[in-house]
C-alpha cells in the first residue's frame, strides 16, 4: 500500500477529531525561513533562495503555521524534490509569490498536511507512480498541489470522457506526466478566449 493511501475524510480536507493519531509529518520541528541553518554534516546551510519579500511574509507566520508549513515541504521532499525546490513548490502552490496562477483565488494560503496528503494520495490513486509526481507533475506546474481534489477528479472524469484515455493506465500516465496542467484546469475558452490561459482546456 502506498504511504500517501488515506482515509476519505482526508480526501475532503475534513480535520481529523480532537484525539486521533497525527499524521506522519504533523511533529516535524519548525524552522525559520531564510535563516541560516546547521547543516548535520557541519558548517551552515545558506538563506533559502526565495524573493525578500516572500521570506519576510513566511518568516512572521505563527509557530503552528510554521509547523504545518514544515510538514508539508517535507511531504513534497519524500517525492523527490530537493528542500528547496520543494520551498518554492509550495509557494506557488499556495499563492505566496506571482498571481499569474490563481488570479487572487489563493492568496497567502496555509498548507493543511492532511488536504496534502489527500492530493498527493489522489495522483497514485489515477495512476501516477509516487516516485513521478515531484519530478512529471509538481516540478513542472506546482500549483497543482494546491488544487482541490475535487477539480483534480473533476478533470480526469473530462480526460476520461473527451480525450479516452482511462486512469491507471500508461496512456494516461503518460499524458499527465507531458502536461500536467490539465489536472488544474478550469476553464474551457472553446474560441473564444478569457485571457485565463494556464488553466484552459484549448492548450492540452
Amino acid at each position: 500500500m502506498s504511504a500517501f493511501t488515506v482515509s476519505a475524510s482526508a480526501l475532503t480536507g475534513v480535520r481529523a477529531p480532537s484525539g486521533a493519531a497525527p499524521s506522519r509529518r504533523s511533529a516535524a520541528t519548525p524552522l525559520r525561513l531564510g535563516a541560516i541553518r546547521q547543516s548535520p554534516r557541519g558548517g551552515t546551510v545558506q538563506p533559502r533562495a526565495l524573493p525578500a519579500g516572500v521570506l519576510e511574509k513566511l518568516a512572521k507566520m505563527p509557530q503552528d503555521d510554521m509547523a504545518s508549513w514544515e510538514s508539508c515541504k517535507m511531504l513534497v521532499v519524500d517525492l523527490g524534490l530537493d528542500d528547496e525546490a520543494a520551498e518554492k513548490c509550495l509557494v506557488k502552490a499556495f499563492g505566496w509569490g506571482a498571481q499569474n496562477y490563481w488570479r487572487q483565488s489563493k492568496v497567502e494560503e496555509v498548507p493543511d498536511v492532511d488536504q496534502v496528503e489527500a492530493r498527493i494520495a489522489y495522483l497514485v490513486e489515477i495512476g501516477i507512480p509516487e516516485d513521478q509526481i515531484g519530478e512529471k507533475v509538481l516540478s513542472k506546474v506546482s500549483e497543482i498541489l494546491g488544487c482541490d481534489t475535487e477539480l483534480l477528479a473533476a478533470n480526469v472524469a473530462h480526460i476520461e470522457k473527451n480525450y479516452f484515455m482511462k486512469r491507471n493506465t500508461k496512456s494516461f500516465t503518460n499524458y499527465i506526466a507531458r502536461v500536467p496542467q490539465v489536472l488544474g484546469n478550469n476553464i474551457d475558452c472553446v474560441g473564444d478566449c478569457a485571457g485565463d490561459c494556464k488553466r484552459c482546456w484549448a492548450r492540452c
